[in-house]
């Protein structure tokens, strides 16, 4: 009897062998991401990924697909929305559906180090499909991932920071995804601006019209934002909710945006009760009710034009992980810091914030100091004493300012010392410790203080200046922190004002020196914004009723030197490489700014110290340690007068025609305690 096969042999092995081959079935990034992947941090990781929580992620992520026929989108955000899980998702929809070389660039090693531990190495290991392709780090072939290259059949994906040219450069890739780009820096040692360097990358693909380009980002300063430029560029979609009261006139409901302005209301004291009142209605919609009518919300286009590639702008008002009360105590408890408002439009509104680069004339500074404020003592409400000092090649400047909890500051001595600076032993050195770390300041109440911290600029003389903050490190408690810090002045708008110190000091062998010099960065540009915010403010001197928080306080003893000075420089637009920015320079009618650089590196020393994050029963708490009267610590003396209790939502910005970090290596509470009020 002979066997009849329905199929032959060769059939069922072509057949194998075209399913084999056959490209997966095409399936947008949101739908793989659902199916596949698994969340690498925050309250959900591990869990599979879910769309319902953050539905405004699928458009934009969707955009990232070969078959959207979009190259290109941009994203302006705040904290806390969920971006960063896109990138992840597009990362792993293509290695699994549309294999290519691909580069993610983040703007530091730090962060690109966390961005594939935290995140992305995570999220491989967690997604079944993803960790069956990506080649392991442990592999010992030509083939196996490494850290900064992760390796999968038909491509790769290349880690890459904004600050190596030679990141930027080293690859031709199909797709590239931009995390942070406010913190890029402007020029890249000379060779151009990373941004337009990694674009490069993409030069072979542009004729095929397949490439992709992300660039997502909080926003730091209007006029002088990477993501806010890309943002106008594109057609700058917001999400639209609908209104659960009211229709239009075809049957629809009314659509409105989530935003902060007159229509977020809440009280000023605890609890806030943050509610939004629908523009189109007038009807209250209360907290509960926000996560729904988001997940019903739609992107909205406001400025389609021919050649706008589809940009977003979404903030914590709609976000799903942050309530209305959070947005309203961060407003409130911003109140007019300069730096606190900056973070609040940055970090909860993804918005630039606007700095007023003007100084106050130094004449009318001249004019508003204070009698009774002597010289080298420090005021009743001058709670924290530090200074900070500018080396130059002959001489040193200082300044002395102690602060009150509600950030007013009295300049408590300001002075130059002269000198030669090549030695650490000798000169203007010789002199400078006397005159600052070991000198006794009399308070009002007859006890002597010395300062708290006090910060050297290292940018000139450095190794002599490494030197002498070793030999002159003070601090040896429990806390290990120092009270004399080396500092450098960093420039760019998305700089902390104190950053994560390096050790400066190594032997000939590269071993670290015991009780070495660190090197703190300090993002001058930032501080400088705030600190003429702050100098503009007018008080008890101009008529006003009392004395602001941040309000400057100068003696009589300080002379027309002093005040040139601290307003020695301006804000400025200039291009570089036809691409406008805001970078400070100085005026052309002052030749120094030395004791504005001290003042810089002063309010850096408050934020190393945290004086910000003091509540008034801590600041309270410091008082009494340092034994001070009842007079010098009640809350009434040293708080500043309660606003209102009305709404008053922060102005928002002129519309175009269309950026904390969490400090790190703040002590807290307790460790500032020990390192702050050690009794002398």
């Amino acid at each position: 009897m002979t066997l009849q096969f329905k199929h032959s042999a060769r059939a069922i092995v072509a057949a194998a062998l075209a399913e084999g081959f056959a490209p997966p079935e095409p399936i947008p990034p949101s739908r793989w991401a659902s199916e596949n992947l698994v969340v690498p941090d925050g309250p959900r990781a591990g869990e599979p990924w879910d769309l319902e929580l953050t539905p405004y992620i699928k458009e934009p992520l969707d955009m990232l697909g070969p078959d959207s026929g979009v190259n290109e989108i941009a994203a302006q955000k705040s904290a806390q929305t969920g971006f960063t899980t896109l990138l992840i998702a597009a990362i792993g929809h293509s290695i699994d559906r549309d294999p290519c070389r691909m580069m993610v660039v983040q703007p530091t090693d730090a962060a690109l180090s966390d961005f594939n531990r935290d995140k992305l190495q995570p999220a491989i290991e967690s997604t079944k499909t993803l960790r069956k392709k990506v080649a392991p780090q442990t592999s010992r072939s030509a083939e196996g991932s490494t850290t900064y290259s992760k390796k999968y059949p038909g491509g790769a994906l290349t880690l890459a920071i904004a600050t190596s040219a030679a990141d930027l450069r080293s690859k031709t890739i199909k797709k590239l995804l931009r995390d942070e780009i406010d913190q890029y820096p402007d020029d890249l040692d000379g060779q151009g601006d990373p941004i337009e360097i990694s674009d490069g990358r993409l030069m072979s693909f542009l004729a095929q019209g397949d490439w992709k380009k992300a660039d997502i980002s909080t926003p730091t300063i209007k006029g002088g934002s990477k993501i806010e430029a890309r943002h106008a560029a594109g057609d700058q979609r917001r999400w639209h909710v609908p209104c659960p009261h009211c229709r239009n006139a075809d049957g629809s409901a009314s659509e409105f945006v989530f935003e902060f302005g007159p229509n977020f209301r809440f009280e000023r004291t605890y609890p806030h009760k943050a509610h939004y009142v629908a523009p189109c209605c007038g009807v209250i919609i209360e907290p509960h009710e926000k996560n729904a009518l988001m997940r019903k919300g739609r992107w909205v286009p406001t400025a389609t034009r021919p050649g706008a590639f589809p940009s977003y702008h979404f903030d914590t008002l709609s976000s799903p992980f942050v309530p209305w009360d959070e947005v309203a105590k961060a407003h409130i408890s911003a109140g007019d810091d300069p730096s606190k408002l900056k973070t609040f439009w940055n970090l909860w509104l993804g918005l630039p914030y606007e700095i007023k680069g003007d100084a106050p004339d130094h004449v009318r500074l001249l004019e508003r100091r204070e009698e009774g404020h002597k010289r080298g003592h420090v005021p009743p409400r001058g709670l924290m004493l530090i200074g900070a000092a500018d080396v130059q090649m002959r001489g040193i400047w200082v300044e002395i300012i102690a602060f009150a909890p509600d950030r007013q500051s009295w300049v408590v001595d300001a002075f130059y010392i002269d000198g030669g600076t090549e030695d650490p032993d000798g000169g203007a050195f010789e002199r400078l410790a006397t005159q600052t770390i070991e000198r006794e300041f009399p308070d009002a109440f007859g006890r002597p203080r010395r300062l708290d911290a006090f910060a050297i600029d290292s940018g000139y003389r450095t190794h002599v200046v490494y030197s002498w903050v070793r030999r002159n490190q003070r601090l040896h408690d429990i806390t290990g922190r120092d009270v004399v810090l080396a500092v450098d002045g960093r420039d760019g708008w998305g700089k902390p004002p104190i950053g994560t110190p390096s050790l400066v000091d190594i032997d000939l062998a590269g071993r670290k020196v015991k009780k070495g010099c660190q090197l703190w960065p300090v993002g001058t540009w930032p501080l400088k914004g705030a600190f003429y915010a702050d100098l503009r403010k007018e008080g008890l001197r101009s008529g006003a009723t009392s004395d602001p928080s941040g309000y400057c306080h100068f003696g009589t003893w300080l002379d027309e030197t002093y005040f040139r000075q601290i307003t020695a420089e301006y804000l400025a637009e200039e291009t570089l490489r036809g691409k406008p920015r805001k970078v400070w320079k100085l005026k052309a009618s002052e030749r120094d700014n030395h004791l504005l650089d001290c003042r810089i590196y002063n309010l850096a020393i408050a934020e190393y110290l945290g004086l910000s994050s003091l509540t008034d029963d801590e600041w309270a708490y410091i008082a009494k340690v340092r034994a001070l009267p009842d007079e010098a610590w009640r809350k009434t003396l040293f708080t500043a007068p309660e606003a209102p209790a009305v709404e008053r939502p922060l102005p928002q910005p002129t519309p175009e025609p269309q950026s904390a970090p969490a400090q790190q290596n703040k002590p807290d509470f307790f460790e500032r305690l020990a390192a702050l009020n050690r009794l002398r």
